[in-house]
Order: structure tokens, then sequence, then C-alpha cells
């Protein structure tokens, strides 16, 4: 027959693995996995130890291509009593580079038996408050930091940790920079300790661990009494800056009275209040009626084909905008010095802040530029008058 045809899926499947799924007391050379089609050599650009996780993880494993499979050993021999989870993650590709969507899990035992437990949870991103998917996600025994279970999140943020022994660990995700599995310098993490018994849920907010204090990156006035400022790295949420934190001093050394300090989020709030109130005002002083509220129809069939709700994070998303209302008008043209004290970054380390303002002038009119004059030689055209009205004659009947 001639070479070429339809392949057999539409991306490679697993149809074989040696060691059987979920095989106990066994310790192979190599596991063994074993495709419908033949698979790339690469993953996503680099080897194909790339897109397999061990867990426990003892570093990058050893892979193999072997044409319509690979073999995957780790990097320092199978522990004994031990249940191991292998993950391969999606992006898995055939000779034509089409890469699969899915990825798969394979599990056996060195020992006798598999721990029934779990750890599930969800990695966010603190600063843009939303899932993170691909994170890297460690549980590593706090008495021997050489055992560490390892899995990634899924395109929702969601991970499951299984196989772990029951103990106390040390949970932490890893916003992945160099896609080693290891925490770099500058890549954003977050840890948090759970107790496993039978199962744990914990959730973890990756950030970037700065030990600055914040400083004011631009400031710039946002009306005639308000002043924005941006910040160079996000703010502690909740930890508030009152009126007393905010210094306002003007060209001649007095000081401004501040009467609100706001985030981009609270200011945002407090003109989604007034613009309410507006409308609410509106309506009554118009006598009108405010539309009628969409109810749930209790007898309506709810879709069960619908999408998983995605995530929602439990913590206030911090803030890089300050908004810094006073008493008086700024004064076009002058120069103001700003200084905020109590500012905390995501680590609580708290510093003050100090920036000069510069109040911009309205730009002047073109005196260049005169206006139009009307040429007084040529005389004013008269107004065209409007069209007679059709009048009928007496006696003729209206056409029809």
């Amino acid at each position: 027959m001639p070479p070429g045809g339809p392949t057999v899926s539409a991306f490679p499947r697993v149809i074989a693995t040696l060691p059987d799924t979920n095989a106990r007391n066994v310790t192979p050379g190599k596991v063994m996995l074993r495709y419908d089609d033949v698979i790339g050599e690469q993953f996503g650009g680099g080897p194909l130890s790339r897109g397999v996780l061990i867990s426990p993880w003892d570093g990058e494993p050893r892979v193999e291509w072997k044409r319509t499979g690979m073999t995957i050993r780790p990097r320092g021999g199978w522990r004994p009593n031990t249940a191991y989870t292998i993950t391969v993650l999606p992006g898995v590709s055939d000779l034509k580079g089409q890469p699969s969507k899915n990825g798969y899990v394979y599990r056996f035992s060195t020992g006798p038996d598999f721990p029934r437990t779990a750890i599930r949870g969800a990695v966010f991103d603190l600063v843009l408050a939303k899932p993170l998917p691909n994170a890297t996600v460690q549980a590593i025994d706090p008495g021997d930091t050489t055992r560490v279970w390892l899995t990634v999140t899924d395109s929702t943020g969601r991970f499951e940790l299984t196989g772990v022994p029951p103990g106390t660990y040390v949970m932490r995700a890893i916003e992945e920079k160099t896609a080693n599995r290891l925490l770099e310098p500058r890549e954003p993490w977050d840890v948090a300790r759970v107790s496993l018994a039978d199962s744990a849920r914990v959730e973890l907010y990756t950030f970037v661990h700065d030990t600055m204090p914040v400083r004011i990156s631009e400031i710039k006035v946002a009306d005639s009494v308000t002043i924005a400022m941006v910040m160079d790295k996000p703010m502690l949420a909740g930890a508030a800056i009152t009126v007393t934190d905010v210094h306002v001093v003007a060209p001649d050394s007095s000081e401004l009275a501040v009467t609100l300090v706001a985030t981009a989020l609270e200011q945002r709030r407090l003109r989604e209040r007034a613009d309410s109130i507006a409308r609410a005002t509106d309506t009554t002083e118009r006598g009108g009626v405010a539309p009628p509220r969409r109810t749930i129809d209790p007898t309506a069939r709810r879709d069960t084909t619908a999408k998983v709700a995605p995530l929602v994070s439990s913590r206030p998303q911090p803030s890089t905008e300050l908004f810094v209302t006073v008493g008086t008008r700024l004064v076009p043209g002058a120069t103001y010095r700003v200084t905020i004290a109590g500012l905390r970054n995501l680590l609580g380390v708290t510093g003050t802040a100090t920036r000069t303002l510069v109040v911009p002038r309205p730009p002047a009119a073109d005196s260049t530029r005169a206006p139009a004059r009307r040429d007084s030689t040529r005389p004013a055209r008269p107004p065209t008058p409007a069209p007679a009205p059709a009048v009928r004659p007496p006696g003729r009947p209206p056409r029809r």
C-alpha cells in the first residue's frame, strides 16, 4: 500500500501501559506508554520530558521517545512503598504537529496499597484576581523536603493531588516563568499549610514577594479637586489609608484639607452609587415608574449542559491607583507636594511616598487665528422665499 492515509484518531491517544494502570507491588525499570499513532519527539518546542510530571518529584524525569510511545523513569529511581502518579500534560503532538488537547494520568505503586487521599483546590493570580492555569502546585513534607508531590492546574485554575500519605504539608503554588518546576527569583508564588487525613482543600494566591515599599510612579490631576496617583506595585487590600495619612502642601507652604482618600475600586463604587441615586431621583421627579425586576421562573428547566462556572477569588483585589480629594480647587500652574504615609505592599511592608504635582494650565487661545469675517464688498444674498402654496380654482374637483 502507498504511504499516507488518514490517522488513527484526531490526536495521539494512550492505548497501553506497562506496568498496568493501578498495579501494586511493582518496581519497573521504566514505565512505557504506547499511543495509537506516531508522536512527536518534542513538547512545546522543548524536550519531551517537559510534558511529563512524576509525583513524588525528584527533578525533571528521563523520557525517551519510542516512535509510537515513550519510556519514563525518575531521575533518582523509584522509591519503595510509594504510590506514583505520572501525568502527561496536554500538548503531545503527532507528526503533523497537531497537539493533543487532553492529558493522561497514570498511577501505580511500588508498595501494597494506594493512599486514599486527595488535596484539591485552586490557584489565583492575586493582583488580577483571576484563576491561574498551568501553575505548578507542590505538597512538601516539612520533615523531609525531598518528598515533594507535584501537579499543575488545569485551564480553570483547579488542581488535584492524589496518592499523598496522611500528614501535614506545606502547599506551594508557582507561576512558572522558566518551566523547571522550581521557584526562581521574581516568580509569583504563595504558600499555605494543610493537614491531610483523607481529603483537604486549599486556595493559593500567587504574587511577587517584593520587600521594597510602595512608591508613587505617576501623579496627575483628575479634576479641579482630585489628584490621581499610580503606584509602582500593588497595595495591600484592606489596609485603609485615612485623610490624616495624606498631606498636600501648596506653593505658599500651606496645607490643603484632604476630604477623601479612595482606591480605584472605591472610587468606581462611589460613582456608581451617585449615578444610581441620580437615576432614582430623576424617575421620582418625572413621575415615572421604575422597570420591574427580572425574576427567575422556578418552572423553567435548568441547562445541564452548561460549562463549569468560573472560579471567583475570595480575596479582594489589590489596587495600584489612589485618588485624593482636597477641599479647595487646585490652582492651574501651581506646584504641590503630595506625601502619603502608611502605604503597605502585599507583604505588609509599610512606607511613605512623596511626589510633586504640577497642575497644568488651560490651553491659551490662538490669537493668530482671527474670526472669519463677511466680505463687506459683496452684497449679502437675500433669503430664499418660501414657495407659495398651490391654489385650486373654484369649482374644480380635487384630483384623486
